[in-house]
């Protein structure tokens, strides 16, 4: 084993700065690896060029600090310096500060909010609207505001880690199942975090009643238990729909080529073809092909529908399990197209034939579907009823490690294919029994939803193929106004004035630059230099744009043209998200034949448990009781 030469020690701690220990062990072991002194020192270079490449950095920089990282000092750092971008416009217009930002947060590999071709061009035309307007001002306002980069930073940083982890190998049955072991402990942290905040906030109604946000989430589809229920049902009820159309039932599995896996899975030896992708790159090809096949199979009039569940394979790659419920005339058709495809790209390798796609096809006398995918359901959830996971780990810690995966790479486990909407199938569940005889067809759908029976529930709401448009109940969303106003998707509620996205940017900058002390150097470091270099720079801004000027000398209503000067004394605009550019929704009740149901009919109070003692309450929330 190779010893680190004396003059060497010195050039790899700096080499490995920053690193997390486990990074840092799995480099020096491959270090100690090599045959002589040359060698090693190249193969730590080679590792420090493709992290530096993960990490966003220059070519010629190769020092990362990843684990010392103070996420929240950091965003307000980027935070500060955007809006000092913004207020040393010198009248360049309002393109030049958002090319300027969208390259700022480019510098560290950082995806800014997309905008609209059309909001793009009208930007460099300058003919934008105020709606248009209050999009660029949304980007500009999210550039300035520390939450919004922390949020970014923090997931950023996990992805970071993770895709270095599985450079290093250290993503394996081996080493750590389906993430690495840094990951898990990051968010297992932050999981104790987020619930201590859930039982230290509580939420009182209107009535009274007091439980904390922890108590409540018990309640609805981010309890597990609540969750899997639910998808058992549905699975279920699709079989049962399935059944009663005489309809095959076709259990699928779908892996990707060999260039996006890591390392093989009986040694955990790195494999040769992987060509450094990482799961968002192989998820994007299965959801490419699988685009491609449902669109060959609607062209041959093929509708299947059923469940689709994402899990990795033991390095993090993912791979799909699909039940789908097809006429037995078109099960072949089907499955030929699924084969195509799949096989498409890099289908002559070694193994392609037999691994990248598998079918079973489902006797009703052997089994059901349901009970083909239940075990990929308890393995994704909580291991419940499972006590090995297909590699001999144990199936309650191997899906706490799959919970974790998903949540780092952003994967959605499970997915409807087709049928009917679930969200009125949960609003109907919180209704007691409609005893108007005029709501008959209502009461109907709604006895189904109580009763479980999500095989009736798709028939009475139109049928599995039915157009979410078209089926019988829709969810009831209305927008936050007041009844001057006609709310552009059902009807209004009363709301309070929102602020112009202009103030907004002005009252994040003047804080910001106040609490910094980094004005530029021209200006000076006080406050008052501060408020007075903001002064100039909306000055210059309202000057250099026609659409500026009507934007700072109005209130964005979420409708072009609206002019708080003109309208009545009552009038008050749509209330925005906290950028401006969003009109906000609610989830009210449920739509059906041009008759609303409000099932939401709670308005709750949420504070601190120290806040209820003194009775200061702090904010209103929706929420499901």
């Amino acid at each position: 084993m190779l010893n680190v030469h004396e003059h060497d020690k010195q050039w790899l701690d700096n080499k490995l700065y920053g690193l997390p220990s486990p990074h840092r062990i799995a480099i020096m072991r491959q270090y100690r690896k090599k045959p002589n002194r040359r060698e090693a020192n190249l193969s730590v270079l080679h590792l420090t060029k493709r992290i530096a490449a993960v990490m966003g950095k220059d070519k010629h920089f190769y020092h990362v600090n990843i684990e010392q990282q103070d996420i929240s000092a950091k965003a307000k750092q980027h935070a500060r310096r955007c809006i000092q971008i913004t207020a040393q416009a010198e009248g360049k217009g309002l393109l030049t500060i958002y090319n300027t930002l969208l390259h700022y947060m480019a510098c560290y590999s950082i995806k800014p909010p997309k905008l609209s071709e059309t909001i793009i061009n009208h930007l460099k035309l300058d003919t934008l609207d105020d709606v248009e307007l209050a999009q660029v001002y949304g980007v500009l306002a999210r550039a300035g505001d520390e939450i919004w980069w922390k949020r970014k930073l923090r997931k950023q940083r996990n992805l970071q880690i993770e895709t270095i982890s599985r450079e290093l190998n250290l993503v394996s049955k081996q080493k750590g199942i389906y993430a690495s072991n840094i990951t898990v402990s990051n968010f297992q942290t932050q999981w104790q975090s987020n619930q201590q905040l859930l039982e230290n906030t509580i939420a009182t109604n209107e009535h009274g009643y007091s439980a904390s946000l922890a108590e409540l989430s018990k309640l609805n589809v981010s309890n597990p238990a609540i969750r899997k229920a639910e998808l058992m049902v549905r699975i279920r009820g699709f079989e049962d729909y399935a059944k009663e159309m005489d309809y095959s039932a076709l259990f699928l599995t779908m892996t990707t080529p060999s260039k996006y896996h890591r390392c093989f899975a009986r040694t955990g030896d790195e494999n040769p073809n992987w060509n450094g992708a990482t799961p968002l790159d192989a998820q994007e090809y299965l959801n490419r092909t699988f685009a491609r096949i449902r669109a060959a199979l609607a062209r041959e009039q093929v509708t299947p529908f059923g469940f689709r569940v994402a899990e990795p394979h033991h390095d993090g790659t993912p791979h799909w399990h699909l039940l789908l419920f097809v006429p037995s005339e078109q099960q072949q058709t089907l499955v030929d197209t699924f084969t195509h495809y799949y096989l498409e790209e890099d289908g002559d390798e070694q193994g392609a034939k037999e691994r990248r796609f598998k079918v079973e096809y489902i006797d009703p006398a052997i089994g059901s579907g349901t009970g083909y995918i239940m075990k990929y359901i308890n393995k994704n959830i909580d291991g419940e009823g499972i006590e090995y996971d297909s590699y001999g780990k144990d199936a309650t810690t191997s899906a706490i490690r799959i919970k974790v995966w998903a949540s780092c790479w952003g994967i959605r486990q499970f997915q409807q294919i087709g049928g009917v909407g679930v969200t009125p199938w949960r609003e109907l569940r919180r209704l007691d029994a409609i005893k108007d005889p005029s709501l008959n067809w209502i009461e109907a759908i709604r006895q189904a939803a109580d009763s479980s029976n999500w095989a009736l529930y798709t028939q009475l709401m139109g049928g599995v193929f039915c157009k979410r448009v078209e089926q019988t109940i829709r969810p009831l969303y209305k927008t936050q106004t007041n009844a001057l106003q006609v709310s552009t998707i059902n009807s209004g509620v009363t709301n309070t004035q929102s602020k112009p996205i202009t103030a907004l940017i002005q009252e994040k900058s003047r804080n910001a630059l106040q609490e910094c002390g980094n004005s530029p150097k021209e200006h000076g470091n006080h406050p008052e230099n501060s408020e007075n270099l903001l002064r100039e720079s909306v000055n210059r801004m309202r000057e250099s744009s026609p659409a500026m000027r009507k934007m700072i000398s109005g209130t964005f209503a979420g409708v072009a043209g609206a002019n708080p000067e003109i309208a009545p004394e009552n009038y008050q605009p749509l209330k925005t998200n906290r950028y401006g550019d969003t009109a906000l929704t609610q989830l009210k009740g449920i739509i059906s034949l041009g008759v609303e149901i409000i099932t939401r009919v709670h308005t709750w109070t949420l504070a601190t448990k120290s806040q209820v003692q003194k009775n200061a309450f702090c904010s209103h929330l929706e929420f499901c009781q």
